[in-house]
C-alpha cells in the first residue's frame, strides 16, 4: 500500500522516526541501531515501508534498504514472530548476520534478542533456511558466496568442524570459503585441513 516514505525528519524517539510528509507527521517504527546512517533532525530521509493493520491500530515500519524490509517481512511470516519481535531482531543483529545465522543453523544468534527463546529461534531457521539461501553467505573478505546443493563431503566437513567446537555459522563460513578454491574431487580430510589452516590465520 505504501512502498516508501520520503520527507523531513522532525523527531527521533526511542524506537521511531517522525517524518514530515507535506505537513503530515508520520510515525515510523524503525531498527534505529541498524540504520545505515543515523539521520539528524531536519534532514531529508527515505524509508522503505511495511504497513501493518490491526483491529485496534495501524503501524508503519520503516527501513533504510529493501533487503531490511524483505527480511522483516520474512521474519513476521514465521508463526509466533510478531512485528515488534521482528523489529527487535533487526535492531539487534545486522541483516548479513541474520542471513548467515539462518543459513548456518545458528539459533543461538537469535536467542541473544530480548523476547526470542530457543523454540522461536529454531522455528526461524526451519521456516526460513530455504528462502534465505538465495542471499548467499558473506565470507571474511566481504565477498558473497552462493549456496549450492551440498555434497556428502560438504556435510561431513560441517559436522567435523562443529565437533571441533566451531559454531554452525563459523563452520559454514569456513566450509564455503575452502570449497571455493578446492579441487572438484577434494575429500573431507583435505577440506578439513584447509579449513583449520584458514581458521588459524584469522
Amino acid at each position: 500500500m505504501i512502498a516508501f516514505v520520503h520527507g523531513i525528519l522532525q523527531d527521533i524517539t526511542d524506537e521511531a522516526l517522525v517524518i514530515d510528509i507535506g505537513g503530515v507527521g508520520l510515525n515510523l517504527l524503525t531498527p534505529l541501531h541498524m540504520l545505515d546512517k543515523r539521520p539528524a533532525v531536519g534532514e531529508e530521509v527515505t524509508l522503505y515501508t511495511s504497513l501493518q493493520v490491526r483491529e485496534d491500530s495501524w503501524q508503519l515500519f520503516g527501513f533504510t534498504d529493501k533487503q531490511q524490509l524483505e527480511i522483516f517481512r520474512a521474519l513476521i511470516s514465521v508463526s509466533g514472530v510478531g512485528c515488534k519481535t521482528a523489529l527487535a531482531i533487526l535492531d539487534t543483529i545486522n541483516t548479513q548476520q541474520i542471513i548467515n545465522a539462518i543459513i548456518g543453523g545458528d539459533f543461538n544468534c537469535f536467542c541473544a534478542v530480548s523476547g526470542v527463546g530457543k523454540k522461536t529461534a529454531q522455528r526461524l531457521i526451519i521456516d526460513l533456511k530455504e528462502k534465505f539461501a538465495k542471499y548467499g553467505v558473506q565470507d571474511n573478505s566481504g565477498e558473497y558466496i552462493s549456496l549450492s546443493q551440498p555434497s556428502k563431503a560438504d556435510n561431513d566437513l560441517l559436522v567435523a568442524l562443529q565437533q571441533l567446537g566451531y559454531s554452525a555459522t563459523e563452520a559454514r563460513h569456513l566450509a564455503l570459503t575452502v570449497q571455493k578454491n578446492a579441487a572438484a574431487d577434494a575429500n573431507t580430510q583435505s577440506l578439513l585441513t584447509e579449513a583449520l589452516k584458514l581458521a588459524a590465520h584469522k
